[in-house]
C-alpha cells in the first residue's frame, strides 16, 4: 500500500510540474522564453540578493546589503566594501548563459570529478529576502538562497564548468566568471575614504588640537557654529566637502587592521574630520606625516591607511578662513529683477527705483533720473564687496564702529518689494580706505574696502544722480563762443557746405574766416551729450575753491528748441481727437547755455572742475573733453599745394644748405654727382610738410617776429613749384614740446609739436646715400660679377624712424 500511494503522488508531482512547465513557456513569447532557457539561473535578480557567501583559495568573505543598499563586508573584518565591485559579481549571474551543459543520462554514471566539481575550490552562496518554502516543490521564480559551485577550466579555451545547487546539469560558461569570484577582502573593500551624498551632507566638523570648527547647513546656506557663529563661504565648503568625497585609498596603501595607533600618531590625531549624512556620522583622524602622506583611519574601521598630505592644505585652515567674506548674497544677473535701492542715514532716505520704461529714478527725497551706470555698478559693488577684516565677533559697543546707530543702512529689493539683502554701514576708519559694516540680525563687525563704495553712499545724492548736464539736438546749433584769457572764438552756422558735405561755420572773432570744421563738430557733439565724470559738490560756498570765480574757458551754445507747451496746449493733446489730427508744430526759441571750467582737479593732472551756468552743481570734467574745448578754431594747416607739382626743395640753415631738383621724375642732389639721392624720402619729406598743422596758432597777425626767432630762423624750407615759392619758417622752441612756425605768406603764427619738427630738420644724409667709387680687386685675379644698376632713388633706404627696409 505504502508503495503504491509513493508512486501515484510522484505522478501527481511530474504532472504538476509539466502543467506549470507548458503554462509558463505558453505566457511567454517564444523568442523570451528561449532566451530564458540559455540562462544559467533563469529567475535570478541582483536587487533582490541581500547576503553573500563566498569561498575561494584567499578565504572565506561574508558580505550583507543594508536597507540603503549599501554593501558591508562582515567576515573576516567589519569594513565598507566596493558596491561596484560586489554588484559586478551579481550582475554576472544574473545575465550569465549557457556556452555548454552535461545533464545525467538514464543509468549511466555522472562523475562531478571529471569537471572539479566534486571538491570545488570556489563556492558562492547568495541569499534573498525570500522566505524559504520548506516540503514544497519549487518550479519557478525567486529562491531564498541560490548556491553556485565553480570547477575547473575546460582544456580547451577559457570556459569553464560550473553547476548550481538546485540543478544537476553541469553547465559550461565564459571564463571571465573566474576572475570576478576569485577576488579577496582587499578587492571587494570600498577604496573611498568616504562614503556620502555631497547634496545630503548636514554637518562638518574639524577638528585640530587649536580649534574646534563645526559648519552646519541651514537651508541652501552654511553657518560656522563653532568657535564662532557666522556666515560659513558656500563655495569654501563645497570645495572641501567634493575634495572629501573624492579621496581614495591606493591599494598598495593598505597598513595594517590592528594597529598600535601610538606608532602612527593616531591615539591623539592632529586632525579629525567628521561628515555627517542625515545624522550618520562618519570621522576620519590623520596622524603622522611620512615623505608626502599621512596616516588615516576611520573610526568604525580597523584599518590604518595612507593618504597623500595634499589633503592637509584643505584641512589645516583657521576657521576665519571658512567664513563666509561675502558681506551679503544675492542671485541677479547685473541689475535684472531689481526693483529698489535704499541707502538711509540718520537723517533721510534715498531711493532709487526702476521705473516702468526700465530706467532707474531718485525717487525720494527728491525725484529725479539717476545715472543708470552708476546704479548698476554699485548694485554690482554690493553683490561682490568682501569682507578684509574679522573685527570683533561679539563687540561689547557698537558705537565704537558708529553702528550703534549706524550712519548707512543699505537695502537691495526685488519686484514686489521683497528684499534681497539688507545691512549697515558705520564709521570710515581713520586710514581712510576701508570701513566698518555689520550683516542685520548678526553680531559680528567686519571691515570692507571703501573705495567705489563708500565715496557713493557718502553723499548718495550726488553719486547717483544723472550725470548729464547738457542736452540739447546739435543739429539745431546755432552759435559758439569760447573765451580763454587771451582770445576770444565767435563761430555762427551757416548755410553752406564743405567738400565733404558738412555744414560750415564762420568764426567773427578774433579773426574772420571759415572755422575748422571738424574742431567745430566735435565741441558741438560733446556740449550737446555732456555728461560729467561725477558731481563734486552742490552750492558751493566759495567758487574760488574750484577755479570757477574766474573760469579758466567758458563755452557758451545757443541752439534752438520747441517752446514747452502751454498749459491749453496740455489739455488739448490730452482729448482723444488729439491723436486723430496732427500736432501743429511749437514755436521754437533759441536758448543759450554756457559751461564754466576751473582749475584742475586737486592730486589729478588731466580732470577739472566745471559749472553749468543754470545749476550750483560743481562736477569733474575728462581731460578728453577740455582738451577738445581748448582746440584751435581757426584752420591751422600750414601749407596747401600737390606734393606732384614740387621740382625743388632747399633747406637753408645758418651755417649750411641742401638743395634737391627734379630731373625726368627723378630727385637729385644739386652740385653733388657722389651721392644717390632716396626718392621715397624726398616723398616722404614733402608728405610730412604738405600735412603740418599746428596744434595752436600763437599770433594771428604778426608783429614782433624777432620774438619768436622768426626774423633769423634756424631753418628756412622752400618749396619750389611750377607756379611759385613757398617758404616754411622755424624759430625757436616755444617749450620743450613745441616749436614756432611760419608759413612766409601768411600772418599766422603757428604752434607746432617738436615730434614733426623733427622730421623736416634733415641734411643731405636725411636724403642719400654714398654710392662706392672703386670697384675692389677680387681674390686670385677673379672678376667680379657686374651688379645690375639700382634705378635712382628706389634702392635700400633708411626710414625716417630708423632701420633699414
Amino acid at each position: 500500500m505504502k508503495l503504491k500511494t509513493t508512486i501515484i503522488l510522484l505522478i501527481v508531482a511530474a504532472i504538476g510540474i509539466s502543467y506549470v512547465f507548458l503554462y509558463e513557456k505558453k505566457q511567454l513569447p517564444q523568442e523570451e522564453w528561449e532566451k530564458l532557457q540559455k540562462k544559467v539561473i533563469p529567475d535570478f535578480k541582483t536587487s533582490l540578493i541581500r547576503k553573500i557567501e563566498l569561498n575561494n583559495e584567499s578565504g572565506k568573505v561574508v558580505l550583507e546589503k543594508t536597507k540603503d543598499n549599501f554593501w558591508y563586508i562582515v567576515e573576516p573584518l567589519k569594513l565598507r566594501a566596493d558596491n561596484s565591485e560586489v554588484n559586478s559579481i551579481l550582475s554576472e549571474f544574473e545575465f550569465m548563459t549557457k556556452v555548454g551543459s552535461f545533464v545525467k543520462e538514464g543509468e549511466k554514471p555522472f562523475d562531478l570529478k571529471d569537471y572539479g566539481l566534486d571538491a570545488p575550490k570556489i563556492t558562492l552562496t547568495m541569499y534573498t529576502d525570500i522566505p524559504a518554502r520548506k516540503d514544497t516543490i519549487q518550479v519557478t521564480g525567486p529562491r531564498d538562497k541560490y548556491t553556485v559551485y565553480v570547477g575547473q577550466k575546460l582544456a580547451a579555451g577559457d570556459n569553464v564548468y560550473l553547476k548550481v545547487d538546485t540543478s544537476d546539469e553541469v553547465v559550461v560558461v565564459p571564463g571571465g566568471l573566474c576572475e570576478k569570484v576569485q577576488k579577496n577582502v582587499l578587492d571587494l573593500r570600498s577604496k573611498w575614504v568616504f562614503t556620502f551624498d555631497k547634496e545630503a551632507v548636514d554637518s562638518m566638523q574639524i577638528k585640530t588640537g587649536e580649534y574646534n570648527i563645526v559648519c552646519n547647513r541651514k537651508g541652501s546656506f552654511w553657518r560656522i557654529t563653532e568657535p564662532v557663529n557666522d556666515l560659513a563661504d558656500l563655495e569654501k565648503i563645497k570645495e572641501l566637502i567634493g575634495k572629501l568625497k573624492n579621496l581614495q585609498i591606493d591599494r598598495a596603501d593598505f597598513v595594517t587592521e590592528t594597529a598600535d595607533l601610538v606608532k602612527y600618531g593616531l591615539d591623539n590625531p592632529r586632525y579629525t574630520v567628521t561628515i555627517q549624512e542625515k545624522g550618520i556620522a562618519q570621522t576620519v583622524a590623520f596622524g603622522h606625516t611620512m615623505d608626502n602622506k599621512i596616516y588615516a583611519k576611520r573610526s568604525d574601521e580597523p584599518t590604518v591607511f595612507f593618504l597623500k598630505d595634499a589633503i592637509l592644505a584643505d584641512v589645516c585652515k583657521k576657521p576665519n578662513e571658512f567664513r563666509d567674506k561675502k558681506v551679503v548674497r544675492f542671485e541677479s544677473i547685473g541689475s535684472y529683477g531689481i526693483s529698489k535701492l535704499e541707502i538711509k542715514t540718520q537723517s533721510d532716505l534715498i531711493a532709487i527705483e526702476k521705473s516702468i520704461d526700465l530706467d532707474w529714478k531718485i525717487t525720494k527725497p527728491i525725484s529725479i533720473y539717476a545715472d543708470q551706470d552708476t546704479v548698476k555698478n554699485f548694485i554690482e559693488k554690493i553683490k561682490i564687496l568682501e569682507i578684509e577684516d574679522f573685527v570683533s565677533d561679539k563687540p561689547a559697543d557698537l558705537a565704537v564702529y558708529g553702528l550703534k546707530n549706524p550712519v548707512f543702512e543699505i537695502s537691495v529689493q526685488k519686484e514686489e518689494d521683497r528684499e534681497l539683502a539688507r545691512f549697515y554701514v558705520g564709521n570710515k576708519l581713520s586710514e581712510g580706505d576701508k570701513c566698518y559694516v555689520k550683516r542685520v540680525g548678526e553680531e559680528p563687525v567686519y571691515t570692507v574696502p571703501s573705495a567705489e563704495f563708500y565715496d557713493k553712499i557718502d553723499n548718495a545724492l550726488l553719486a547717483f544722480r544723472d550725470r548729464l548736464v547738457c542736452d540739447f539736438n546739435k543739429d539745431l546749433a546755432k552759435k559758439l563762443v569760447i573765451e580763454k584769457p587771451d582770445r576770444t572764438f565767435v563761430c555762427d552756422v551757416t548755410n553752406k557746405k564743405d567738400q565733404e558735405g558738412q555744414i560750415q561755420w564762420e568764426l567773427s572773432r578774433p579773426v574772420q574766416t571759415i572755422a575748422d570744421t571738424n574742431a567745430i563738430n566735435q565741441i558741438i557733439w560733446d556740449m550737446s551729450f555732456l555728461k560729467a565724470e561725477n558731481f563734486v559738490t552742490k552750492g558751493p560756498k566759495d567758487l574760488k575753491a574750484y577755479g570757477l570765480d574766474n573760469p579758466t574757458m567758458k563755452i557758451l551754445v545757443t541752439y534752438e528748441k520747441e517752446s514747452e507747451p502751454s498749459a491749453e496746449d496740455k489739455k488739448k493733446d490730452e482729448k482723444p481727437e488729439a491723436s486723430v489730427k496732427p500736432k501743429e508744430p511749437r514755436e521754437k526759441i533759441c536758448e543759450t547755455r554756457t559751461l564754466f571750467i576751473g582749475k584742475k582737479v586737486k592730486g589729478d593732472k588731466s580732470n577739472s572742475y566745471g559749472m553749468m551756468n543754470d545749476s550750483d552743481l560743481v562736477f569733474e570734467l575728462s581731460w578728453p573733453k577740455i582738451r577738445n574745448f581748448d582746440a584751435e578754431l581757426v584752420p591751422a594747416k600750414v601749407f596747401t599745394f600737390e606734393g606732384a607739382d614740387i621740382v625743388r626743395l632747399a633747406l637753408d640753415y645758418p651755417d649750411k644748405s641742401v638743395y634737391l631738383e627734379k630731373k625726368d621724375n627723378t630727385w637729385k642732389l644739386k652740385d653733388n654727382e657722389q651721392k644717390e639721392v632716396q626718392g621715397k624720402e624726398v616723398d616722404y619729406f614733402i608728405r610730412v610738410l604738405n600735412e603740418l598743422k599746428g596744434s595752436s596758432i600763437e599770433q594771428y597777425k604778426a608783429t614782433n617776429l624777432t620774438q619768436f626767432s622768426l626774423d633769423k630762423p634756424q631753418l628756412v624750407i622752400t618749396i619750389g613749384l611750377e607756379s611759385g615759392e613757398m617758404a616754411l619758417y622755424i624759430g625757436k622752441k616755444k617749450d620743450a614740446n613745441n616749436y614756432y612756425v611760419k608759413n612766409k605768406d601768411s600772418e599766422y603764427i603757428y604752434v607746432v609739436g617738436a615730434e614733426i619738427i623733427s622730421k623736416l630738420m634733415r641734411n643731405e644724409e636725411g636724403f642719400t646715400t654714398i654710392m662706392a667709387e672703386t670697384v675692389p680687386a677680387m681674390p686670385g685675379g677673379q672678376t667680379p660679377i657686374p651688379q645690375e644698376k639700382t634705378p635712382v632713388g628706389t634702392g635700400p633706404r633708411m626710414q625716417p624712424h630708423g632701420g633699414f627696409h
